[in-house]
């Protein structure tokens, strides 16, 4: 059971990120809208500065309430407890993320093409390049180990800015963490899964939860916060040993804790929700091994329902998003009596790898025959449960030049043009519904006015950019 939260708060723009005081008696909240925020742990605001463009970093320094945030407009700032703004520093591009050692001394950001290092008092101590966003990044204690992610690549920095270790992970990350002492690094993503490494960058243990992994955190005592968009907060130790799960009924999108331990935070839409912390809690029993790669625990994992066979891929879905259109393949197959046809593969089309990659080809090798386009749309129905969003686009572009008359072919090509691009550029939602509108309003077309699959995704298209639907 999920505790009751302590409080609850809402604000005029989608929450982006949020930071508590040492005693959590103080909570700063940056949304889209370009809106600095500080609250009181009692749910009520103390002041509102309209910062310009939207907060993508933000962090209270511990010491003395100071709050330092950046965004889009390319600047990074710092603000006193009252609200006024003590320095500025022109960064020359959008920070996408930020942090700060817990001792209040440095200050790490996240840029468009970099990781940077700047003091206390707004002052560059030296820039790494990425060449890609950097959505997370994290900072150790007296800023000895600096992480970064973006795309899959995650990046481990000294206190000079020289890189440790680079690695690719398996999918597209949103956020990263690391300890105080730098000994373990922890990872978010698209894979739903809480990742932990160690300080040279090998892989510790996993822990999966029901949705993509937005927002992490390393706590004082070395345990860990993780925010997903199933819409649970996760506590968990260092050994990733679930303590406790904190359920908001909303898309996650930052987390924040005080150092004390007595408070954990969470953003969600426009709403942010507290919660107490239980520190005399103990981890649940579990078998978890160490340098297995293998999550340590099953208590967490959502309950298969017999009537979903399509659990949406990283989350989508799951939240009214637009899934891939399934209508009439059952079970992501039809039944035999529906099936014509010999079975035999297409080996002009699969890649050279197929064979041993992707448990769609194994699923539904058999069953492709050359010219059917149903089996195109199976297989890539199939990839998409794999979380496999590039094959899946692969598949249902094949669909359409096998039958440029299929309107699911084309509605489920504009899903995955849709997420590609939002993993391409999380916060670009106008720039991903670009992406997916051509093949949309070809799916209108073919479909006609009773297919209703794509009514429904330019519905959700509309609700996003803020358009009333005539």
């Amino acid at each position: 059971m999920s505790p009751n939260p302590e409080f609850e708060l809402s604000v005029s723009g989608a929450v982006l990120c949020i930071s508590s005081s040492f005693d959590g008696e103080e909570i700063a909240i940056g949304d889209r809208n370009g809106n600095l925020i500080l609250a009181g742990r009692d749910g009520t605001k103390k002041w509102e500065k309209k910062v310009d463009e939207g907060i993508h970093g933000l962090a209270m320094i511990q010491s003395n309430n100071k709050i330092v945030c950046g965004g889009k407009d390319c600047k990074l700032r710092m603000y006193n407890s009252l609200g006024n703004i003590e320095w500025e520093q022109s960064i020359g591009k959008s920070i996408w993320s930020l942090d700060v050692d817990t001792n209040g001394k440095f200050i790490a950001i996240g840029t468009g093409d970099s990781i940077g290092l700047f003091t206390k008092s707004g002052v560059q101590i030296w820039e790494f390049a990425t060449n890609r966003a950097m959505v997370g990044v994290g900072i150790s204690r007296n800023g000895s180990t600096i992480v970064g992610c973006g795309d899959e690549q995650l990046f481990c920095l000294d206190g000079d800015g020289n890189l440790l270790w680079k690695k690719q992970r398996s999918d597209s990350l949103w956020d990263a963490s690391v300890d105080l002492n730098g000994e373990n690094v922890f990872v978010g993503g698209w894979d739903c899964k809480l990742q932990c490494l160690n300080k040279e960058g090998d892989d510790l243990w996993e822990f999966e939860t029901g949705g993509y992994v937005r927002s992490v955190i390393t706590l004082t005592n070395g345990n860990i916060l993780a925010g997903s968009h199933d819409g649970n907060m996760y506590y968990l130790s260092n050994k990733g040993e679930l303590i406790e799960k904190f359920g908001t009924e909303g898309e996650i999108t930052c987390i924040g804790a005080s150092q004390n331990l007595n408070l954990a935070v969470s953003g969600s839409g426009n709403q942010i929700i507290g919660f107490s912390i239980d520190k005399n809690i103990e981890p649940k029993q579990q078998n978890v091994e160490i340098n297995t790669a293998v999550n340590p625990t099953d208590i967490n994992k959502t309950e298969t329902k017999e009537e979903n066979q399509f659990e949406p891929m990283f989350g989508a879905g799951m939240f009214d998003e637009p899934i891939p259109d399934t209508t009439g393949l059952l079970n992501s197959r039809e039944s035999e009596t529906d099936y014509t046809g010999p079975s035999t593969i297409n080996n002009d089309y699969f890649p050279e790898n197929s064979n041993n990659e992707g448990g769609e080809y194994r699923e539904f090798a058999a069953e492709v025959v050359k010219g059917d386009v149903t089996n195109y749309l199976r297989l890539g129905n199939a990839a998409w449960l794999e979380k496999k969003l590039d094959r899946a686009l692969q598949h249902y572009k094949r669909a359409t030049e096998i039958d440029a008359n299929e309107p699911r072919a084309w509605h489920n090509l504009a899903i995955c043009n849709y997420h590609l691009a939002l993993k391409r550029n999380p916060e670009d939602i106008e720039g991903a519904i670009q992406c997916a509108m051509g093949p949309l309003e070809i799916a209108k077309e073919k479909g006609g006015t009773d297919y209703s699959s794509a009514d429904d995704t330019v519905a959700y298209f509309a609700s996003q950019l803020g358009i009333v639907k005539e």
